[in-house]
């Protein structure tokens, strides 16, 4: 008899067992196809990796042979040509150069010269101009001051004579 209760305990030890394992297994589908985003992403960055391939094709490797076919073009035949006509023509051009930013400081100095000479005629005239205000204007306070004076001296004089006739001695 305890070997059927063994046994019993045994079955249904490991049915419950199987059931729990089972149980777990649902639940670690249902937690991986709500929580698990792994499959969906690699989907989508395989949709995006394919549409991204197919619009741009192979416009960069174009692009990149082009170039290179320009680059050995010039280097090929361009250089030379170039090397050659700036061996030509730079040492005149240089030569040009310096003739004309001769030029441009003389006229440089020539136009300062002249504008130097204009500002002190300019600033003389406004001085002149100046003086001959400051001069008329102190002609005029002096004038109204001996007025003035000759008009106080004539007050006094009167002022004087006065007191004098009052006092007798005239």
């Amino acid at each position: 008899m305890t070997e059927l209760k063994l046994a019993f305990a045994f079955s249904d030890c490991f049915i419950s067992h199987y059931v729990l394992e089972n149980v777990r297994q649902d639940v670690n589908e249902v937690f991986s196809r709500l929580f698990d985003h792994r499959p969906f992403l690699k989907g989508e960055i395989e949709y995006f990796k394919k549409e991204f391939e197919e619009k741009r094709g192979d416009r960069e490797v174009e692009h990149l042979f082009r170039s290179l076919e320009l680059i050995t073009e010039i280097k090929e035949g361009q250089i030379e040509k170039i090397v050659g006509s700036s061996d030509d023509n730079l040492p005149r051009t240089i030569a040009d150069i310096q003739v004309a930013l001769h030029m441009c400081e003389d006229t440089l100095d020539t136009e300062t010269k002249f504008i130097s000479e204009e500002l002190l005629a300019k600033k003389r005239g406004e001085r002149t101009a100046r003086l001959a205000s400051v001069q008329q204007d102190v002609q005029e306070k002096l004038k109204v001051l001996e007025e003035t004076y000759q008009e106080k001296e004539k007050a006094m004089r009167a002022r004087f004579q006065q007191l004098e006739s009052r006092a007798g001695y005239v």
